[in-house]
């Protein structure tokens, strides 16, 4: 189950944008581009907050708030 959301509680999931990698967060509800996310990487999981974005050897990596990426 994916429990990730942007700040305003909307489902989101997230990805790379390419094969040589890039972030990218997407509304489940109606596949749009999460602006919010992949801008700046901020997301909820069980109403805590998480930095997400792309890893150093490509996929996702959140982890907890103020911890950097990758």
């Amino acid at each position: 189950m994916n429990r990730a959301t942007d700040l305003a509680g909307r489902r989101i999931t997230m990805g790379n944008t390419s094969l040589s990698g890039g972030f990218r967060a997407v509304h489940l509800a109606d596949g749009t581009e999460c602006e919010q996310v992949t801008a700046d990487g901020m997301v909820l999981i069980d109403d805590v907050r998480y930095q997400a974005g792309e890893a150093h050897m490509g996929g996702i990596v959140v982890q907890p708030e103020g911890d950097p990426p990758g």
